[in-house]
């Protein structure tokens, strides 16, 4: 064998057992601390006063900002720092988590005649949103305060229109600042903001709705073609 690739055959092996020692240590400070699933469960509020519609909506999965498109759980240190919370996560990541809930909540209202993700069914009317924040607010006092925050479009799902945009913001503090506690919070705050969204959607939608007939009745009086249908 040649010293070149004896050499080489050497080489080989020390960097093999560096990646070895790098992956091993990577597991080793991943298990040193169990990291909780947080599955958030949320108490569906309703409003008697709500009205039941005949229409459908759908929900797009909302966007955000690269750090809140992740399973972390995340606590604001600074105006301008966020930051993880230690050994726990989200089930899934906070943009597919808020989708899920959301439409759970328009869903256990039984206030609409269909609610689905986008593509799924026909629809009246879509919700197009942005997560603005997403967390727990240490403002150095020793308490935390959850603070959660959405922009939210109501679009007429056949002409893509934007008929509606609200932001919506709740707020709560935490009892203490054990993870149970803060669980709670986030549970409690978020059941509040949808039930706000679900009383915005059903009143803004019945607004929309009559100005979509009255479109239509004024293009079918003045024998309007060739426009985009403003119908279901």
């Amino acid at each position: 064998m040649s010293i070149t690739r004896y050499r080489f055959r050497w080489m080989r092996l020390i960097v093999l057992a560096l990646v070895v020692l790098m992956v091993s240590g990577c597991m080793l400070a991943r298990s040193s601390g169990s990291v909780s699933i947080i599955a958030p469960q949320l108490d569906t509020a309703v409003d008697a006063d709500w009205p039941e519609v005949d229409w459908a909506v759908l929900v797009q999965r909302p966007v955000a900002d690269q750090m809140r498109n992740s399973d972390r759980m995340l606590v604001r240190a600074s105006r301008s720092r966020l930051q993880p919370w230690p050994e726990a996560a989200w089930l899934d990541s906070m943009p597919d988590m808020v989708h899920s809930l959301l439409i759970q909540s328009l869903e256990d209202s039984g206030r609409f005649a269909g609610v689905g993700r986008a593509g799924g069914m026909r629809s009246r009317f879509g919700l197009v949103s942005e997560i603005r924040s997403f967390e727990a607010v240490d403002d150095g006092s020793g308490a935390l305060v959850v603070e959660l925050g959405m922009r939210i479009n109501l679009v007429h799902q056949p002409t893509g229109r934007v008929m509606a945009t609200n932001s919506f913001e709740r707020s709560r503090s935490v009892d203490d600042r054990s993870l149970d506690a803060l669980v709670v919070a986030f549970e409690e705050t978020m059941a509040g903001l949808f039930a706000d969204v679900t009383g915005w959607v059903l009143a803004a939608g019945e607004e929309a709705s009559v100005d979509l007939q009255e479109w239509r009745d004024r293009d079918r009086a003045s024998g309007t073609r060739g426009r985009p249908s403003r119908g279901d």
